[in-house]
């Protein structure tokens, strides 16, 4: 019996009972007789005549709201019993759940005799478990869990026959994203990674999203993985900054989580230094630099442009902040007039490096440590220090070709002694450079310094073109300008390539071309044309992406499945970048008219190499099956295949004992079942399909009454069931043989 309850949201609802002449059936304890399933069913079980006097009500309250609302009233017909087949009173179909719910699968049936409810899951009977409960309504399932997946069959039979509810239970875990990292402050020029963990059930789709708006693949952004669960930015930018979403969909499921990524300039830079001064031999002093930068960057110190070796008098020590400052300290005791000077302190990371000078002065006799000659890069700027020790002293001047600096607008001369040449030109900053320090009214000391410069390489921008299979590559990487002698190198992936294997290297003065001859999967990667001088290295990298399209390794074929076995459907593809493959179904052995996408559950699965794995085939897995594998380039690719159930046919034997005769039996041969009822006087056969449907049931012929055993023997199409006469002593009987 069902109520039709008024149209409120399913989650809103809440069945009280069922009343009997207004007084509540799930107050009525005495009234065990009486059950309501999940659904809002009414059960009675073992129904007499008295049942039809009362009248049944069915009230439901609102969750939320408390209003309730009433059916009207019903009553039963009850009549006596009669002999007949089961019959599905309340049945189940397919449904999906998220796992932790309860969920009863309906099964009430009728018949006379009452009949016996035996439950399968995936063609076997149910394991022990403390969260399934059978009921005389259905069976239910507590705390749903993803191995619950599966297809149950309710079966019902009595002497007179059988039928079954089937269904399949989809149980899937509700998505849960977590991206990591969940927040990253780095430097301009560096690589992020952001990875997204999905825990959940199989068959969700992930969208990369910043600031709201979809994430697109692009020269420094790439989606990697094969759900696409890692977004990578190569030599980031100030623009890539920003909230980044991990968006995760499987049908009306969504989830999804968001991360925080900070792009500064991460060049070190100076923040905290020390103050030019002078000190007397013998003074200790300390100077101090704080450098910060993305990642912290390391600090080194220098004095007249050579590094400072640690020893008793000259001591360092650095440290991070937590907010990523780096702390340095230079410590000098018991100075003498050498250890004065330009004291410099380089902070530098993987991104740059950045420094800061000043001059230290310890009293005594002045003079000019001995020069030493400096290469300058074209481009840059250069510091060229005057190497004086001692004070005081009343000047430093600079002089180029007999001419007073600073000459023109590149050139700055600090107050310290210290020329700065911004942005260096060969022709004119190259040559002899004069340092005068004027230590008395009229006495000067000198020192000069050969300044040499240097052109560093210049690469042209190249590109790779679109790639396929086969397919000739010629890409030139070409220096327009720099000194030479000029070494070209090319690395793939960080290694350095060298010619063979289909790959050809050739360099010339200033050139130098990667030929490949027959491009193929294995050429994909980031290749680096590395330019070197005595000047600099410098280098440009591209990445070669080759698109191949979808081609089969291993094609399905037609198979046999065996019932409640495992089975695979094999089915291997390739293809670059690697195709999704997509599996469907049509059920039927006639020719197919429409596939439909295989659900896949808990038993069954796609394989890592896109095989199909049915964890117990059952009846419901005949038909075709339709591999079909796609990575837009070219055109999709499918191949079919049809999978045959078959089920092993076993012998029953049971001992017949004259005079008494054989109990009724159910012998199960795919696709039929066959019940067969013995007695002493005549053999019923009832024969039907899986499904039980009465028309599809027909009895064979009875044994001659005179006779105490006998044989019968019923066709149905190409399938013969033969009893088969025993004797006249205690034997064994085959009850069947299904030829």
């Amino acid at each position: 019996m069902k109520g039709h309850g008024p149209q409120w949201p399913l989650e809103s609802v809440g069945t009280v009972g069922k009343e009997l002449h207004h007084l509540p059936l799930a107050t009525r304890a005495a009234f065990t007789k009486f059950f309501i399933t999940y659904h809002g069913g009414l059960y009675i079980s073992d129904v007499q005549k008295e049942d039809a006097l009362s009248t049944y009500r069915c009230i439901t309250k609102h969750k939320y709201s408390g209003e309730t609302r009433q059916s009207n009233g019903a009553r039963l017909s009850v009549t006596d019993p009669a002999e007949s087949i089961p019959t599905i009173l309340d049945g189940f179909h397919s449904q999906e759940l998220w796992a932790g719910h309860t969920v009863e699968l309906p099964c009430a049936a009728s018949g006379y005799p009452i009949p016996a409810i035996r439950w399968l899951k995936d063609g076997r009977p149910l394991p022990a478990d403390s969260r399934w409960t059978k009921r005389i309504t259905g069976l239910t399932i507590s705390d749903l869990r993803t191995e619950d997946s599966g297809t149950y069959i309710c079966e019902v039979t009595n002497t007179f026959g059988s039928a079954e509810a089937t269904g399949t239970l989809t149980v899937i875990d509700p998505l849960h994203v977590t991206l990591t990292p969940k927040k990253l402050k780095t430097g301009i020029g560096s690589t992020v990674i952001l990875s997204c963990a999905l825990m959940g059930s199989p068959e969700f789709t992930i969208r990369w999203y910043r600031n709201t708006e979809l994430v697109l693949p692009d020269e420094a952004i790439s989606i990697r993985g094969l759900s696409n669960e890692t977004l990578l930015i190569t030599s980031a930018q100030k623009s890539h900054s920003g909230a980044y979403q991990c968006f995760a969909t499987r049908k009306a499921q969504t989830a999804q989580d968001f991360a925080i990524i900070v792009l500064e300039d991460g060049t070190p830079r100076i923040v905290s230094s020390f103050s030019e001064k002078v000190v007397n031999p013998g003074e200790q002093f300390s100077l101090m630099c704080a450098a910060k930068g993305a990642p912290p960057p390391t600090v080194t110190w220098a004095l007249d442009d050579e590094p400072i070796v640690r020893d008793g008098s000259h001591r360092t020590n650095q440290y991070t902040m937590s907010d990523g400052t780096t702390i340095s300290h230079m410590n000098v005791t018991g100075p003498q007039i050498r250890d004065g000077g330009v004291y410099r302190c380089t902070a530098r990371n993987s991104v740059g490096s950045a420094e800061y000078q000043a001059r230290i002065n310890v009293r005594g006799p002045p003079s000019i440590r001995a020069m030493r000659n400096i290469t300058a890069v074209a481009g840059r700027d250069t510091l060229i220090n005057c190497r004086v020790i001692g004070y005081p002293y009343y000047s430093i001047k600079w002089y180029k070709d007999a001419l007073l600096l600073p000459d023109n607008h590149r050139q700055v001369v600090f107050e310290n002694g210290t020329l700065k040449l911004t942005d260096v030109q060969k022709g004119m900053d190259e040559g002899e450079y004069l340092c005068s320090v004027l230590i008395q009214p009229q006495l000067s000391i000198s020192q000069s310094v050969h300044v040499a410069v240097k052109v560093p390489p210049l690469i042209q921008p190249f590109e790779f073109p679109p790639a396929s299979i086969g397919q000739l590559l010629y890409i030139p990487c070409v220096v327009s300008s720099g000194d030479m002698p000029i070494r070209i190198t090319w690395r793939k992936d960080g290694q350095v390539i060298i010619s063979g294997s289909g790959v050809t290297i050739e360099s010339k003065e200033f050139m130098s071309s990667l030929q490949i001859s027959s491009v193929s999967l294995k050429h994909n990667g980031n290749y680096t044309c590395i330019a070197s001088n005595a000047a600099a290295t410098v280098s440009r990298e591209r990445q070669l992406i080759v698109r191949v399209p979808p081609r089969f390794v291993v094609q399905p074929n037609n198979q046999d499945g065996i019932y409640g076995k495992a089975g695979v459907l094999n089915c291997s593809v390739d293809g670059y970048p690697p195709p999704k493959v997509m599996w469907k179904h049509a059920k039927g052995s006639g020719n197919p008219q429409q596939y439909h996408p295989v659900p896949l559950t808990g038993r069954i699965q796609i394989l890592p190499n896109s095989s199909l794995l049915i964890r117990h085939v059952l009846e419901e897995d005949i038909g075709y099956y339709l591999c079909q594998a796609s990575n837009g380039v070219g055109t999709d690719i499918s191949k079919s295949m049809f999978l045959t159930v078959k089920r092993y046919v076993e012998e029953r034997l049971l001992t017949a004992v004259p005079g008494i005769g054989l109990p009724s039996i159910s012998l199960e041969f795919f696709p039929l079942r066959i019940i067969v009822s013995l007695s002493l006087a005549k053999a019923h056969v009832q024969l039907s399909t899986r499904q039980g449907n009465p028309s599809d049931r027909c009895s064979g012929s009875s044994v001659p009454e005179s006779l105490p055993w006998g044989a019968a023997s019923l066709t149905l199409s190409k399938s013969t069931l033969s009893l088969i006469k025993p004797g006249n002593q205690s034997t064994s009987l085959s009850q069947g043989e299904l030829r």
